[in-house]
């Protein structure tokens, strides 16, 4: 009797495994990119009450159909640009919040729910400060320093710009040329390698970087490395290589071949952004907050970027989208006058940035 109910409890376990396994076929099981990336992951914003404010989500899905919907006790208070829509990578959508004239001085609390149509779902956060307009931003008076678009970048290493293979160089001339696309501040010095595995031993090798000769001489079988100085580099090179007449044989060919030629260029340094800004008294008088804010389009690399006003770090991270935070005056030594804000980066990686600014806000005298 035991043996029949374990029986039929291992049919009813079965069944039911059955039953999933349809459904997952049927209704199906999201991938990877069909689960909703946002930035930000969460947003703040403070409203005066009868006002309006907006930002944007950068959503990044492939989907049939991408729905959002605000939850919590200020979803009437939301609307989006576009809703319902396709997507087949990254999409930008206006979020508006508006609060209505008699609401209650305090914090409000909900979300915003991303989700695809492939059941890919991720929830934002969103906390609205409701204030008074008699007590809040409307006694304030801010001051917007635009610093734009700019990269920052820190490389080390070599790189090799351009190579050619098996190359036979008997009373003939052979060049190539090559573009340096690097920021030439960046650029140390340069090197040409020749892969030689024949040469008959007849006359000089000569070898010449923009009409200057780098090499003459009589060189035997294996690797060369040819350094090159700065000075002779240009963002446009044209590298030619070609065979002296033997002195005492007149009558002979000089003849050398090389498995590969390379040509590239040694770089090191830091470009970071670094702009000035200025301060008037009453702003640190009356001082509020002050406020940083960027987009970062892109980044390669696996280095932080960093943003300091004045030398003290503000800023320290690694990730791609929207960057608002707030500083104080006494923390960054705001001053009277020039004060400087910087953007830089870790070794061996670039980031791409957008919109950036600061933001000086001090209350009304």
């Amino acid at each position: 009797m035991a043996e029949t109910k374990f029986d039929e409890f291992a049919f009813v376990l079965v069944a039911g495994l059955i039953i999933i396994i349809v459904m997952l076929l049927m209704w199906g099981v999201p991938t990877g990119t069909q689960i909703p990336v946002v930035e930000p992951s969460s947003q703040s914003l403070t409203i005066n009450k009868g006002s309006l404010e907006k930002f944007i989500l950068k959503i990044n899905v492939t989907s049939d159909k991408v729905t959002l919907t605000p939850t919590g006790t200020i979803k009437d208070w939301i609307k989006f640009s576009n809703n319902n829509f396709d997507s087949s990578g990254l999409a930008s959508v206006e979020v508006y919040v508006k609060v209505p004239s008699g609401t209650v001085e305090r914090d409000y609390y909900g979300s915003i729910e991303v989700e695809s149509a492939e059941g890919g779902k991720v929830s934002i956060p969103l906390t609205i400060t409701v204030t008074n307009p008699t007590t809040g931003k409307e006694t304030e008076v801010s001051s917007t320093h635009f610093i734009g678009d700019f990269s920052v970048t820190y490389v080390a290493g070599s790189e090799t710009l351009k190579s050619v293979t098996n190359i036979e160089v008997k009373d003939k001339l052979v060049s190539f040329s090559s573009n340096i696309e690097e920021d030439m501040s960046l650029v140390t010095d340069g090197f040409i390698i020749l892969d030689i595995f024949y040469t008959n031993g007849e006359g000089n090798l000569v070898v010449k970087l923009n009409n200057q000769i780098i090499l003459d001489q009589n060189v035997g079988v294996g690797e060369l490395k040819i350094p090159i100085d700065k000075g002779l580099l240009s963002n446009y090179n044209i590298i030619e290589v070609s065979t002296s007449k033997p002195v005492w044989k007149f009558w002979t060919s000089s003849d050398y071949k090389f498995d590969k030629i390379d040509f590239g260029i040694d770089v090191y340094g830091n470009m970071e952004k670094k702009e000035t800004f200025d301060v008037a008294r009453e702003e640190i008088t009356n001082f509020h907050e002050g406020r940083v804010g960027f987009y970062i389009n892109s980044f390669d690399g696996d280095g932080n970027l960093m943003v300091k006003i004045n030398d003290f770090k503000v800023f320290e991270g690694r990730r791609q989208g929207i960057v608002a935070f707030n500083f104080n005056y006494v923390d960054v030594g705001l001053i009277r006058g020039e004060n400087t804000i910087s953007f830089s980066t870790e070794t061996g990686t670039t980031y791409n940035i957008e919109s950036a600014k600061v933001v000086i806000v001090h209350n009304a005298s």
